[in-house]
């Protein structure tokens, strides 16, 4: 029943809903026609993290140290003012930061280098610029402004092959002299360490020259940035999509908000669960013909509000099984609720059944009922209560008027009190009510509204029942609560609601 209760209310609050998603969507197409076109083209680089035998032994977090490494080193002012200068563009590196943007593709090698622009040329150029500077700063990774591992062995294996070099002349020199001992021993000696010592370091010269060599590869272009087509801020489906859902959601929380600040009762579940008070019938608006056939009201169609008052009095005769119901009073919250309309037409609908009913007008400020039947201003309600005329069948016959309807009375106001709430409460209104007893079967009170004034609560211990007739879309919740309120300190017997819809969609068999 909640999900049927929200879905009642995204049925009332459609039209915000439509307007505010048909609003987003608007806001983004229009944003996508406006906007100016922006161009990304991107090169992928593939970033070779293990390089060397010794690089094997660095930890885990070398891999994503480097890509960062490599990604600052692109956005960073010098390469950008280079990246600037080699594609012939006068922006400054600030500005160049801007249009750059670096992306790890994850669980691999290869980072994306992507640049935007208006121009689809400039974006493409500055995107493969920023990809050969990439390339051409791997090897400064390593060396930085010093000289390279190679360099170094290079010039140590030349400082020793000059030394075995001249000390193998100061060797041949002594063994041209005829010299032995001690001294060309030693010397031989030392030309045969610097001998074992350049071969130990041309070994490493080879090593050295190798990951040189690997780590010159170490950043390859994979795929170049090409002419981008088409505009990257391009309106899409995808967008427009998640602007539709975003309306949704956005029209639907304001339905929400609306129903919430809305006080109106829409539904006869939410009166139900607003009151815990049953729904003792729901009835479409309208007033049936005073003979007891519906009017059309121009429709030609007058079975639901003659369905529904009947299912009405079906009701009404379930509850008399367990509690005795002759005297029932018909009130609402506030005015303008159609409680006369909802008394006419149920006194009418119980007569149709068979039963003696008597209809009392028993709203003395602003009567209707008699209005309803056409009655003449004459004998009435108020006058029974203020003279002294006895309760029997003659003296009543002035006051009470047969309806077109057979087995229907009716009972108008009088003329207008000065007090009609010291007139409801004073004595004379129990014997009236008691002698209509004797005479019929059901007796119906039409009743001032609820709050405002005290006359339904001088009545409320007078009667068996009290009916609040609540209209859709009209009545309000904090009304209706203050009107129970009011009864449940009067010790009234509220019996539930008829709950007036604005429409008779809900009834007929076709």
């Amino acid at each position: 029943m909640e999900i049927q209760h929200y879905l009642d209310i995204l049925r009332r609050r459609v039209l915000p809903i439509v307007i505010v998603t048909a609003l987003a969507v608007t806001v983004v197409i229009a944003a996508g026609l406006l906007i100016t076109p922006v161009y990304t083209a991107s090169a992928t680089v593939r970033v070779l993290q293990e390089v060397g035998v010794q690089d094997l032994r660095i930890g885990d977090t070398y891999g994503e140290r480097l890509m960062n490494t490599y990604g600052r080193i692109l956005t960073s002012w010098p390469v950008l003012e280079q990246a600037a200068q080699r594609v012939g563009s006068s922006l400054s590196a600030g500005v160049l930061w801007q249009k750059v943007s670096v992306e790890v593709v994850p669980d691999t090698e290869l980072m994306k280098i992507s640049a935007q622009d208006q121009d689809p040329e400039f974006a493409r150029d500055l995107a493969n610029t920023l990809a050969g500077l990439l390339v051409e700063h791997a090897q400064i990774l390593y060396t930085g402004n010093s000289k390279s591992a190679r360099q170094i062995v290079e010039e140590q294996l030349a400082s020793l092959e000059n030394d075995v070099a001249s000390d193998r002349q100061q060797l041949a020199l002594l063994l041209a002299n005829g010299k032995v001992g001690a001294d060309v021993e030693a010397l031989q000696s030392q030309i045969q360490f610097k001998e074992d010592s350049y071969n130990r370091l041309l070994s490493r010269y080879d090593l050295t020259r190798l990951n040189e060599s690997l780590r010159a590869n170490t950043i390859t272009v994979v795929a170049p940035a090409r002419l981008p087509q088409a505009p990257s801020n391009s309106l899409k489906l995808k967008e427009i999509g998640l602007s539709l859902v975003a309306g949704l959601f956005g029209g639907i929380g304001l339905a929400l908000v609306l129903e919430n600040l809305d006080t109106r009762i829409h539904s006869s579940y939410q009166l139900e669960h607003l009151a815990h008070l049953p729904v003792l019938g729901i009835v479409p608006k309208g007033l049936l013909a005073l003979d007891g056939s519906a009017r059309t009201n121009g429709t030609g169609n007058s079975k639901p509000i003659e369905e529904a008052y009947r299912l009405l009095s079906i009701n009404l005769q379930v509850l008399q099984e367990d509690v005795p119901l002759q005297t029932l009073l018909i009130t609402s919250a506030a005015s303008k609720e159609g409680k006369s309309t909802v008394a006419a037409n149920l006194a009418q609908t119980l007569a149709e059944r068979g039963q003696t009913v008597f209809l009392v007008e028993s709203d003395l400020r602003r009567p209707t009922v008699e209005k309803i039947f056409g009655l003449d201003d004459g004998l009435g309600l108020s006058n029974l209560l203020t003279e002294s005329i006895p309760f029997d069948e003659i003296t009543l016959s002035r006051a009470i008027h047969p309806a077109e309807q057979p087995s229907l009375f009716v009972i108008g106001s009088g003329p207008k009190p000065a007090n009609p709430t010291a007139l409801l409460a004073s004595p004379p209104i129990v014997e009236l009510l008691d002698y209509l007893g004797t005479q019929g079967q059901m007796t119906l009170l039409d009743a001032p509204p609820v709050l405002g004034m005290a006359d339904v609560s001088v009545l409320a211990r007078r009667v068996d029942g009290i009916i609040l007739v609540v209209r859709q879309a009209h009545s309000k919740r904090e009304q209706v609560l203050a009107a129970l309120k009011q009864l449940q300190a009067s010790r009234a017997h509220v019996l539930g609601f008829i709950f007036i819809q604005k429409s008779d969609k809900d009834w007929g068999y076709e």
